[in-house]
């Protein structure tokens, strides 16, 4: 087994990374516990810029507006609550530890009962906040 075996990360890897920080990062904020209700549903925008790093660089860049629908009849007023939050992605060299961070398979090479050496998936727990 080697230990050192690093496999680049997929788009669907890093789109789950990227999805994870957002997730932590709305979570600290106080106006969006478990137990809070908005009746009146909410909208607002995802703004997205990465930089992929491979043998060139390339760059997402993206704004994507996201609501929820309302079709409930609100008889109360409603007031206004806006929550603004900014996640800085740094680079992480080490491609394991976005896998890991993410709660994502880590590829591992090994070898099947003939011998013959195989690309495996090992899982690490998240670790819960």
């Amino acid at each position: 087994m080697d230990d050192g075996y690093v496999e680049g990360l997929t788009g669907e890897e890093i789109i789950n990374d990227v999805l994870a920080q957002v997730a932590e990062k709305l979570r600290t904020d106080c106006n969006l516990r478990e137990m809070d209700a908005y009746t009146g549903g909410y909208e607002g925008t995802v703004k997205i810029h990465l930089k992929l790093r491979a043998l060139d660089t390339a760059e997402i860049k993206m704004e994507i507006p996201v609501s929820a629908p309302a079709e409930v009849e609100i008889t109360d007023p409603i007031v206004e609550t806006e929550v603004d939050a900014e996640v800085d992605i740094a680079l992480e060299p080490r491609l394991n530890l976005v896998r890991e961070r993410s709660g994502q398979d880590v590829p591992t090479l090994s070898k099947d009962e003939n011998g013959a050496v195989v690309v495996k998936k090992r899982h690490y727990a998240r670790k819960q906040k």
